[in-house]
Order: C-alpha cells, then structure tokens, then sequence
C-alpha cells in the first residue's frame, strides 16, 4: 500500500483490520511510532493472534471487542506484548457477563482476569443490562491492573455509580438520560467528586444543555463537560464554561477509541 493513502500528518491513525493487509498495517505501526504517532487498531477478528501479536510489538494500539471472537488466552498474549512495546489493548464488552461454562468464550472471571492482566475493559447498559457487583468487581481488577474501567451508563444516573466512583471507574452519562431535577444533580456532583479523588472521572456528554448554574458546580466538583452541541453565542454564560472545560483534558484511556461517543 502506498504510504500516501496513510495521512501521515496525523499523529494518531485509525484502521480496521480489513482496511489493509497485514505487512501494510505492521509497516503503518512502526512508521508511526517511527515519526512519535500511534496506530489504533480495530479487531474485526480478520487477523491470526500471531499478526495481532506483531503488530502489537511494533507499538500498535489495539481495540477489540466480543465481536471479533478473542478466547482470554488471546487477551493474555496481546496485552503481553503491547506492555513491552508501550501500546495499550482495549476490549469492549457488547454481550452479557456470563459465568464459566460450555459455549462461554470470555466469561466474567476471564474478564476480570484480562482486567488484572492490563487490559483497558469498556462496558455499557445501552443493550445489556448490567449488575452492579460484577461492574464493581471488574474495577477493582481493573485498578490492580494498574487499569481503569470505563463504563456507558444510559438512562437516570443510580446510586450504584457512587461505587464504581469510589473504585477508580470512569464513568459516562448523558445529559439527555439524567434528567435536570435537583437529586440527580446532587448525585452526579458526588459520582465526579469520588470519581475524581480516585483517580478517575465523571464524563457528561451533553447533547443537551442544562442551567449553566449546575454545569458549573459539576465542572467544579471534577467532572469532564463534552459539548455535543453547536457553540454558543458571545453573550451566552455558556461560552466561558465551555472555555474552561475544554482545558480539562481526558485521559485517553477514560474511553474506548472516541471521545465524543456515548456507547
């Protein structure tokens, strides 16, 4: 492949594993560690482990999901070898978290293992329900793992987000499904105060505003405010927070490959 069909002013690239043949990716991922970028990677489930382990090793950063049929011995070897080479391996969880048994792939105590192991997890309620203890036990893992769990919450922001807070998640919500009344206010102001005291953070995706007033004392409380919305007039009191709270910039590890997504 023609190295004019990689952009190669940007410093991070994105590709799919389908985009382009092995030996032209292995070849992007060390031409961008080369020049001080970063290939991100997406598992479609098209390559051998063998080539997702080179690829690794020439400072690759991988994203896989469910999706692309990885069994946990896969995550072992992949994150082995991007721990030598820097790189960083991101799974995302679309399906349920299952036991051990027949037909499982990557149960919960596989999960639990790849977060102990190094492994950035995502999850989200979007399409699965989830249960409180197993996303509390997969942060806890996570931050042994010198990791971080991320997890999309949909719908009105529950206690339960206090733990996940407390044990160094990060956690997504949406200013659309959280609704504006005044306990849900004060409970997310808590959710980024303990978030943020462990090392992690609240993100609010605002795909609506709410009273700037409040946007303010959740700024001021540590949570990330992502504006998803056109900006605002000169005279707006929004103009200034928006200001401010782009200077508070997310670690890139607080979600899965895009920052404006609410998965």
């Amino acid at each position: 492949m023609d190295e004019r069909d990689f952009p190669s002013k940007k410093r991070t690239l994105v590709l799919r594993d389908d985009q382009a043949d092995f030996y032209a990716i292995l070849d992007e991922a060390r031409g961008r560690r080369r020049r001080g970028g970063r290939l991100h990677l997406i598992d479609a489930g098209r390559l051998t482990v063998l080539e997702l382990e080179r690829i690794c090793l020439s400072g690759a950063d991988l994203f896989t999901s469910d999706k692309a049929g990885r069994a946990p011995a896969d995550l072992a070897v992949l994150s082995a070898a991007a721990g030598k080479s820097g790189g960083e391996i991101a799974h995302f969880q679309h399906g349920p978290l299952l036991a051990e048994g027949e037909g499982v792939v990557l149960s919960l105590r596989a999960l639990r293992d790849a977060a102990g192991g190094g492994v950035s997890l995502y999850l989200s309620n979007k399409t699965e329900k989830r249960r409180t203890e197993d996303l509390a036990v997969l942060a806890e893992d996570a931050r042994r793992g010198n990791r971080r769990l991320g997890y999309y919450h949909h719908g009105a922001p529950a206690e339960a987000l206090e733990e996940l807070a407390r044990r160094g998640a990060w956690i997504h919500v949406s200013a659309a499904g959280a609704g504006a009344d005044l306990p849900a206010l004060l409970l997310l102001r808590d959710i980024a105060a303990k978030a943020a005291a462990a090392g992690a953070g609240l993100v609010i995706h605002l795909e609506r505003l709410i009273p700037e007033p409040d946007l303010e004392d959740l700024h001021k409380a540590g949570a990330f405010l992502l504006f998803h919305v056109p900006p605002s007039d000169y005279r707006s009191p929004y103009r200034a927070l928006r200001a401010k709270a782009s200077r508070r910039v997310l670690d890139p590890r607080a979600y899965y490959l895009y920052s404006e997504f609410m998965r």
